[in-house]
């Protein structure tokens, strides 16, 4: 059996005035609201909000502007550069990037990407796809697994002007490892979950298993150690008469996710 890590993170505490400084980057009062678990600011339309350590959502910054809708097609779209820019020089001012760490045990890549998304557009002739956002995403990954849950995201959206109109920016200060575990096999986590599904109806026929993934799974914090842990995220369908007739190419599915360890 391989063995597989799982780790501890520390997210950030973030002191007020940095979150003051924060909001009035982003056009907003100065009256925030800080409580033990989180410090926000609000103007009626905008908000910002951030999670401080032992807060269910320990680490996330999130922002959402309501004047301007994600789906809303503006005249034009900010350039992939600028709003890279804009990215990178708000992460790095605000130190909310995790700490390097010397440990050989932790391999941590943190990458974004920027690119736009697309809507269609149908004005009874003919269907056009327009640029309706510019958006920053990560990808993240813990020697060489990808790593995934809303305490693990970077993402942006950007319309027209360089500021964005949504943040959710989910990360930890600090990680070393918690423990080593062994690793369970894929295998065997197939045959539990089929062993699971045949309590319901053991019929082969009953389900599919469409995909099953490793990754870490940053989840909220529900006390004790904040522990980052390995899942297998497996992908089931089940089949639907009615999709059949009506010529749907699938079911319904489910996503389950168990311990990648033992």
């Amino acid at each position: 059996m391989s063995p597989i890590f799982l780790y501890k993170t520390q997210a950030q505490r973030m002191p007020k005035n940095n979150f003051s400084k924060m909001a009035e980057m982003m056009g907003m009062g100065k009256k925030i609201v800080e409580t033990e678990e989180a410090l926000a600011v609000h103007d009626g339309t905008r908000a910002l909000v951030y999670g401080q350590p032992c807060a269910t959502m320990a680490g996330v910054l999130f922002y959402t502007d309501n004047e301007k809708s994600l789906g809303e097609i503006p005249e034009k779209t900010l350039d992939t550069k600028i709003a890279k820019r804009w990215s990178d020089d708000f992460l790095k001012g605000f130190n909310l990037l995790p700490k390097k760490t010397e440990d050989e045990r932790i391999d941590l890549k943190f990458e974004t990407t920027v690119y736009y998304t697309e809507a269609v557009t149908f004005d009874g002739k003919k269907r056009e796809r327009v640029k309706v956002n510019t958006e920053i995403a990560s990808r993240i990954s813990l020697n060489g697994i990808p790593v995934i849950g809303p305490r693990a995201k970077l993402r942006m959206a950007f319309k027209d002007k360089e500021k964005p109109v949504m943040i959710h920016r989910g990360l930890w200060e600090r990680i070393d490892v918690y423990e080593e575990r062994e690793r369970i096999r894929e295998h065997d986590v197939v045959s539990a979950v089929k062993e699971s599904l045949c309590k319901r109806r053991c019929d082969k026929s009953f389900y599919d298993i469409r995909d099953i993934r490793l990754a870490y799974f940053a989840r909220e914090f529900s006390g004790g150690p904040d522990v980052l842990a390995p899942h297998y995220f497996i992908e089931i369908e089940f089949p639907d008469d009615i999709a059949e007739k009506s010529r749907r190419t699938q079911g319904p599915r489910q996503i389950l996710h168990l311990p990648a360890y033992r």
